[in-house]
């Protein structure tokens, strides 16, 4: 390292000195004309820096602070962590700290906690200063005004919840800092989950000059060209998202700000809204094109989505020294099988899918095809396709067949790896139909309980399956839930929620070798907060429990 000073000090000393003999190699004038001091002017200007917030959202191999690009796309993340995949890869050592997430062995040097913080923390300052500078601006259409900032205070608690739930304390910050505040202290979990309900209820409640929602109410009235604008139904789904979650990890009786009743109404707006349908054959199986029609990319967008991350092959993107700058889905390289034929595209083998999860399916149940790939041989009705290709680290035979690569998705242009069009659906219609069957489950009434979850579990496995209103418990929401939102980054955090008892006795797996995960309960649940960040804040970060 000091030689490499040595090296640097007079290339920099000479270039100073031609500075000075010719001050004519030394370009004083900014290469863009828009800069900080003449931008944020007016609607324009405003629209594009809430482009800026959205764009956060699509980094699905964010950076860490003080290295390069990281395969930790929050999903799969999710997914890892949880009881139904495995870390994977190609290898024991091709990816050691996923196995460390998947084993809650992580490390507070490890780069994919300090990529997330870097990622949420990003999406906040660009909300922030979105804030600092709309008041400010000119608008032809205070409307638009309205518009803009409803969503944008929907994209920061969106990115401070996904930030609470991996590290639990994090600092509260709501305007841009200086460098001499950056020494940030962590704030009470219950602070930080009250602003994120006061964001949420902002974006619902704030209007335009007529005194309607400031919102889009659904994303199928939002125009084809804008799909991915958060929406009325989304501020309301996320919120109920937020509150079952805070109350049950928290052992809270409701969320800062909203009572268990304003929630039911609100999730049940969204839930009888008649802006969602189901899709027509979601769940058949297409073997030729490798996926169900729910799945689909042609389907994008489709009537069962509520709140949708886009992803596109239009950037024919092919700079992996910048992976944040594409528009494609790189979590679907890592779901991929390694080295198979079409119509699956080769993948990197990360997440391999637990056996148990693949019996936990009835035969019967149309979701098991349109959710997994069996990539074993054929055994009776057990869809096994047979399939020739590599065993990566902790194969089981099973994949996740929802966002799996395929050839048909290849780009034509590009890199393929950091091409593929896959939309992530973060809340989807039947997902607001189970927490709405929770809420009225727990806080209201249990007839209505059963009618939602009788809606998603019939649309499956036809009519009666569900039983009656009676026979309803928590359990069968939960296992429902499962089934319907398998490999969408749900499951870990449905089970955080329900306790700290209840998490130790199913992610502590009682298997053996590679496959043996252990629930370290001092950490509950949470990501190290990053040494790297720790070290930045002078120590004013203070680590989790358990690290």
């Amino acid at each position: 390292m000091k030689k490499k000073l040595l090296y640097i000090v007079p290339v920099i000393a000479a270039a100073a000195a031609s500075a000075v003999s010719c001050d004519s190699l030394l370009d004083l004038t900014p290469p863009m004309s828009e800069v900080e001091d003449n931008f944020y002017r007016n609607e324009t200007e405003m629209y594009q820096a809430l482009t800026a917030a959205y764009n956060v959202l699509e980094w699905s191999a964010p950076k860490a602070a003080s290295g390069g690009a990281q395969n930790c796309a929050f999903e799969i993340v999710s997914e890892i962590l949880g009881d139904c995949c495995y870390a994977g890869g190609a290898s024991a050592s091709d990816a050691v700290q996923t196995s460390r997430v998947d084993r809650f062995t992580m490390l507070v040097s490890d780069l994919y906690p300090e990529a997330l913080w870097h990622k949420y923390y990003t999406g906040i300052y660009r909300c922030n200063k979105f804030f600092e500078k709309v008041d400010g601006a000119e608008f032809e259409n205070e409307d638009l005004r309205a518009t803009y900032k409803a969503e944008c205070h929907f994209l920061r608690a969106y990115y401070y919840f996904d930030l609470v739930r991996l590290f639990g304390n994090v600092p509260l910050i709501l305007r841009p800092l200086t460098p001499a505040e950056y020494a940030q202290t962590q704030a009470e979990p219950a602070v930080v989950y009250g602003q994120i309900s006061a964001d949420l209820l902002e974006a619902i409640n704030m209007k335009k000059a007529d005194g309607t929602p400031a919102m889009t109410e659904s994303m199928n009235q939002v125009p084809a060209e804008e799909k991915g604008r958060a929406t009325l139904d989304a501020a309301k789904a996320l919120l109920c998202r937020v509150w079952l979650y805070y109350t049950g990890y928290y052992s809270q009786t409701e969320l800062p700000g909203v009572s268990a009743a304003e929630m039911i109404k609100m999730i049940e707006d969204v839930a009888d809204s008649g802006n969602y349908s189901f899709l027509s054959n979601a769940y058949q199986k297409d073997a030729a094109a490798g996926v169900s029609p729910l799945w689909n990319v042609a389907n994008k967008n489709c009537s069962e989505e509520v709140f949708t991350i886009q992803y596109s092959a239009l950037s024919k993107w092919g700079d992996w020294s910048n992976r944040e700058g594409c528009t494609g889905n790189q979590a679907v390289i890592l779901w991929g099988i390694r080295d198979v034929s079409s119509p699956y595209a080769a993948g990197w083998s990360f997440a391999p899918v637990a056996e148990k999860l693949f019996k936990m399916y009835d035969p019967a149940d149309p979701r098991r095809w349109a959710t997994l790939i069996n990539a074993n041989e054929a055994d009776g009705d057990n869809d096994g396709e047979g399939l020739q290709y590599t065993a990566g680290f902790q194969n089981t035979g099973y994949f996740c067949r929802k966002f799996t690569p395929l050839t048909a998705n290849n780009a034509s242009s590009g890199s393929r790896e950091l091409n593929y069009p896959n939309n992530y659906p973060s809340i989807r219609w039947t997902d607001v139909l189970l927490m709405a069957s929770e809420m009225e489950f727990r806080y209201g009434d249990k007839s209505k309980a059963f009618g939602y979850y009788a809606k998603v579990r019939e649309r499956a496995l036809g009519a009666g399956s569900a039983g009656n209103a009676g026979e309803l418990t928590l359990d069968k929401i939960f296992d429902e839930r499962l089934l319907e939102l398998a490999l969408e980054g749900h499951r870990y955090w449905d089970i955080l929620r329900r306790g700290d008892d209840y998490a130790e006795s199913v992610l502590t797996n009682g298997e053996e070798g590679d496959f043996a995960v252990t629930y370290n309960s001092q950490r509950r649940g949470l990501m190290p907060i990053p040494q790297y960040e720790i070290t930045q804040s002078k120590n004013s970060l203070v680590q989790n429990p358990g690290y």
